[in-house]
């Protein structure tokens, strides 16, 4: 067994500038669940790692201190009803910080998971067994990852008892929202999980952060490849003065902007109307959404209050997929507009501001570009009648900057 030294701080230093937001530093001080969070987040979407670049001293000098207590242990085990004192584990009092940490985490990776169950693999029955096994497992994966941070550990298969029965009850008997029935069951596994928590040095290796690192990617390139397949069967019209009409898919604009550039600036000359294909199912979800419940009992029964609170009525009210693909049409659109200026800034800044005009007006993602210039117009009279008011926020000056852009 080959004994451990300490750390410099200039080399986690180096490691932190080159590879921090994967994790490398957190690795290299054999912190492996921590480690993984950071690459599975980028590096906690750079605020970890921002953090880690001021605190990094702390956790060289917390490294340090344990190999050294370990070493003066190393002779003074003891043994005890046939058991060595140092192998004994204590239980751990609550954190707040820490339970959000995992609710969180659960949630991400849940989401993460179920997105490439629908997107990839077209399960749109969350009512099979399946499903909500296939869930609950990316949700125990989050909160089981959580709880080994900071020394610590949790039973694996609490969490995954808990995690798949409270998605089972949300789903199945409750008829919950996919969203809110990842949330209960990221706070129930989080909370079994906890009454299992232990004082444990973690035991994993960098073998176990190579494949979950893979298992995290695989899961990526899914959600990815749903992502693309979707955006790519999405059928678009271009109709110009004359009635002619020509139709084609998303993807092939996208391969022609690779090879061919030109097959997809002719698409778009002249400024044709765009028109986007809707099929059935997406309308009568659109149709089923927009019904509420007319009770406060019922609004709070049905999760209509949960979701408002928590902002999941926002993000179940919005197809992501199509916002995307506007905007990847909208980028092509705006380079074949400025095709002659040679921007690449301009096609970029006209499609972001149309987006945000759809989500500040609360249009739909396929709505046409006259619709939004008649919500511009409405916006700017109303604008206009409280001309004497002198209040001004930036939700204001950002639409009218966007009205601005868009017209010109």
């Amino acid at each position: 067994m080959t004994n451990e030294k300490d750390v410099k701080p200039l080399v986690v230093r180096i490691i932190l500038i080159v590879g921090g937001i994967l994790g490398a530093h957190r690795l290299y001080l054999k912190q492996v669940p921590e480690a993984f969070v950071f690459f599975s987040t980028f590096g906690v979407f750079l605020i970890g790692w921002l953090y880690d670049s001021f605190m990094f001293k702390y956790e060289v000098e917390a490294y340090n201190q344990l190999i050294n207590l370990n070493k003066e242990n190393k002779d003074k085990e003891k043994w005890k009803n046939g058991r060595l004192q140092t192998a004994q584990s204590k239980f751990v009092e609550f954190s707040l910080t820490r339970f959000l940490y995992s609710v969180l985490y659960g949630l991400y990776i849940g989401i993460g998971t179920w997105l490439a169950c629908t997107l990839t693999f077209g399960w749109t029955d969350i009512n099979s067994i399946p499903f909500v096994s296939v869930v609950a497992l990316g949700i125990t994966a989050g909160v089981y990852i959580i709880g080994h941070c900071g020394g610590q550990s949790r039973e694996l298969s609490f969490i995954w008892i808990s995690s798949f029965s409270s998605m089972f009850l949300m789903v199945r008997v409750f008829q919950s929202a996919v969203f809110r029935s990842i949330f209960i069951a990221s706070i129930v596994s989080t909370l079994v999980g906890n009454r299992t928590a232990k004082n444990k040095r973690s035991r994993h290796t960098w073998r176990h952060f190579l494949f979950w690192s893979s298992l995290f990617m695989m899961l990526v390139c899914v959600i990815l490849l749903g992502c693309s397949r979707k955006i790519g069967e999405k059928q678009i019209t271009a109709t110009r003065p004359g009635s002619f009409r020509e139709t084609t898919s998303v993807g092939s604009l996208m391969r022609d902007r690779i090879f061919d550039s030109k097959k997809v600036y002719s698409f778009f000359e002249g400024n044709p109307i765009i028109e986007y294909s809707i099929s059935d199912s997406s309308q009568t979800e659109r149709s089923t959404a927009s019904k509420k419940s007319n009770s406060f009992w019922q609004h709070v029964w049905s999760g209509e209050l949960f979701d408002e609170l928590t902002g999941a009525a926002h993000l179940t009210k919005i197809d992501w997929v199509e916002l995307t693909m506007t905007f990847i049409v909208d980028v092509l659109r705006a380079e074949a507009r400025v095709i002659n200026k040679s921007s690449t800034v301009e096609p970029f800044k006209w499609a972001l501001w149309r987006n945000y005009l759809i989500h500040r007006f609360s249009l739909d993602p396929l709505v046409s570009d006259d619709h939004i210039r008649s919500e511009c117009k409405k916006w700017q009279q109303e604008q206009n009648q409280k001309r004497e008011s002198s209040e001004k926020d930036f939700s204001m000056i950002a639409a009218k900057r966007g009205c601005a852009t868009f017209q010109s």
